[in-house]
């Protein structure tokens, strides 16, 4: 018996990607086998879920939301530019921290079924409002030009930065991370962007 939403909603998600990487095929799961795998009727399940695409569409947003808090309290707690350059520094750490064993089926989610694509398309959108901002307060000085340039080109670069760190190691993810922030901080001490 799973005493808590919370612990139910966890091994939905994690009976949900075991299916998906046993039989390769999102169209595979099915809510009525996850609830008889776990022992809960179906109308349990449903009160949380309507789809498959809604298990790894809310497990998404999961993940995402708490990566957010986290950042915007440090991005509350900045006063200086070197705490804004923490602040922005920091989320790639705890994003790197927080990817699970199952990161690259969560990406590969993310970037196939049509809801964690258009919130994937949003979430973007957010990162890059962030990266403009901390960007601006944590290295001054530059232009609107440069700076909106220079965010552009680091959300691509982040966003290919995951497409990669999710299909390698644990171990190896940090030190990819720190290849990464180094040539995001040389890119960011640019301040003319030829």
């Amino acid at each position: 018996m799973i005493n808590t939403p919370s612990k139910l909603k966890d091994r939905v998600v994690k009976r949900a990607i075991n299916n998906l990487r046993k039989d390769k095929r999102v169209e595979s799961i099915n809510l009525a086998l996850i609830a008889n795998e776990l022992d809960v009727s179906l109308d349990v399940l449903q009160k949380y879920y309507s789809s498959a695409e809604d298990i790894f569409l809310k497990a998404q947003k999961k993940d995402w939301d708490s990566l957010h808090r986290y950042w915007d309290k440090r991005i509350k707690k900045a006063k200086t530019p070197g705490d804004y350059k923490d602040a922005f520094e920091s989320f790639f750490e705890r994003f790197v921290e927080t990817l699970s064993d199952d990161a690259d089926l969560m990406l590969e989610m993310s970037c196939y079924l049509p809801a964690c694509i258009k919130y994937r398309e949003t979430n973007r959108k957010k990162v890059r409002k962030k990266f403009l901002s901390l960007i601006n307060k944590g290295w001054p000085g530059k232009d609107d030009r440069v700076l909106e340039r220079q965010t552009e080109l680091i959300t691509l670069l982040f966003y290919g930065f995951i497409d990669h760190v999710v299909h390698i190691k644990k171990t190896e993810r940090l030190k990819l991370l720190r290849d990464f922030r180094n040539m995001i901080n040389l890119q960011l001490q640019d301040r003319k962007f030829f």
